[in-house]
């Protein structure tokens, strides 16, 4: 090997060995920063395995104290049942539920007929301009006219007074139905007999006066 061939391999050596120098300083400025922070890393392990262990100890006793209640609720449960008998209802034989109310079509249970009319009251519909019976609501001339009779019981104290309205009715082509002429104060249902007939309030505010007051006095 000649001279100018050592001399190369000699400067290569000479700039790995600065390379390396660089390189060991660089590792040892990064050792002596890194160095608490591994510390402190290494410390926070080893209280996390300790923790771990004692989680896991716990762990065992609470799955076996688990097992334990579980058996002895299970002894319990049984006990009960033989004390008591079995809990499930016998099943009721094949009877058919009713159905609640009465059947369909039946006659309707209204009051009956009042024996006697004290007065009679003529009700009439109200009319246009021209002296034509008109619709109370739309004000349009009425057509097929009819005449009918309302019952209405207006009971008083210690006295029934039964009064007939003499009322008219028509075909309102604006409102799409019939209507009526109605008496002031008047409430209305139909009988068996498709007949209209009323009760007047004041018969029952005083039906629902009168047991709050017998009951107030006794």
């Amino acid at each position: 090997m000649d001279r100018r061939t050592l001399e190369k391999r000699y400067d290569q050596v000479l700039q790995e060995a600065q390379f390396l120098r660089s390189r060991c300083n660089h590792l040892e400025q990064q050792a002596r920063v890194d160095g608490p922070e591994l510390y402190r890393a290494s410390q926070k392990i080893d209280r996390l395995e300790q923790r771990l262990a004692r989680v896991e100890a716990e762990n065992v006793i609470l799955k076996q104290r688990v097992k334990e209640l579980t058996l002895s609720s299970k002894q319990a449960v049984e006990n009960r049942e033989d004390q008591k008998g079995p809990l499930v209802k016998p099943s009721v034989g094949g009877r058919r539920r009713k159905k609640p109310g009465r059947k369909k079509g039946h006659p309707a249970a209204l009051r009956p007929m009042p024996e006697h009319i004290d007065s009679h009251q003529d009700v009439a519909l109200p009319k246009d301009g021209a002296g034509r019976e008109s619709c109370p609501c739309c004000n349009a001339c009425l057509i097929d006219l009819e005449d009918h009779e309302r019952v209405v019981e207006d009971i008083v104290p210690a006295k029934v007074v039964v009064k007939c309205y003499h009322t008219r009715s028509g075909w309102c082509p604006g409102c799409r139905k019939r209507v009526e002429s109605r008496a002031p104060g008047e409430t209305t249902e139909r009988d068996a007999n498709g007949h209209l007939r009323c009760a007047a309030w004041r018969g029952r505010v005083l039906a629902c006066h009168v047991p709050h007051a017998m009951h107030r006095a006794d």
